[in-house]
């Protein structure tokens, strides 16, 4: 892999997609980075504000993938694959899994989220933002989350901003090269073996968190969706909760 621009580590910023989309828009190069450690206002899926207290890691690469616009859903599970590629390096592979559509679990407790968000540059090319936040040091108790310091692994910050941003970069690259027209072409099957909950009941939640459905998770399907007692659910209709 080609070297990769340096990161820039910042102690507090609004929001570190916010800061990389403006990169983005201006031309930066793939794999272009910021990472803080501290946000005043970032944001999760579907909107919502995503809790950024210091002590974490913040960090937003920026993506130039060109794969056919059939495929780009794909993106942030290639990206949630870059992030534990990462931490297996930091001896956690037996620990963290994938929470389908996009966070990170250990010992079933949220690691970590991800956010894709994805624009156009000045001269018009498409590009996309990977965004994640991980608890490295503090960890929202009434969130039933975990940090890193528990599972017995803490690098520093800016260890931890350059394993992942790396990993998420070669990650991509590898699906990117993988070809193919379905979003999980290439990764589904390394998707489906660090996924949670697979073989269990679940049950299916709409976008504001009313029960639409129970049954056994079965699989994600090549265009990401969720296949539950042989329903396909999409992220952007539905999220899981273990029962």
């Amino acid at each position: 892999m080609k070297r990769l621009p340096r990161i820039r580590l910042l102690e507090k910023t609004v929001s570190t997609n916010d800061d990389v989309l403006e990169l983005g828009r201006q031309g930066s190069e793939s794999g272009t980075a910021v990472a803080a450690r501290r946000q005043t206002a970032g944001r999760g899926r579907r909107g919502h504000a995503w809790e950024s207290p210091a002590g974490n890691l913040y960090l937003s690469v920026l993506l130039r993938a060109e794969v056919p616009p059939s495929r780009l859903p794909g993106l942030a599970a290639a990206c949630g694959l870059g992030v534990t590629d990462g931490l297996e390096t930091l001896g956690l592979s037996n620990e963290v899994q994938l929470k389908w559509p996009n966070d990170l679990l250990a010992r079933g407790q949220k690691l970590a989220g991800i956010l894709v968000e994805a624009a156009r540059d000045e001269a018009g090319n498409p590009f996309a933002v990977c965004g994640i936040g991980i608890n490295l040091e503090s960890a929202p108790r009434e969130l039933g989350a975990i940090g890193l310091a528990e599972l017995g692994s803490a690098p520093s910050f800016s260890e931890l901003a350059e394993v992942l941003r790396d990993s998420i970069v070669a990650r991509v690259d590898a699906w990117t090269g993988a070809g193919g027209l379905c979003p999980l072409d290439g990764i589904q099957d390394d998707y489906l073996a660090r996924l949670a909950w697979l073989s269990e009941k679940v049950a299916v939640l709409s976008p504001d968190g009313a029960e639409l459905t129970r049954g056994v998770f079965e699989a994600v399907d090549p265009w990401g969706r969720a296949i539950v007692d042989g329903n396909a659910h999409t992220a952007e209709q539905s999220s899981l909760r273990p029962l």
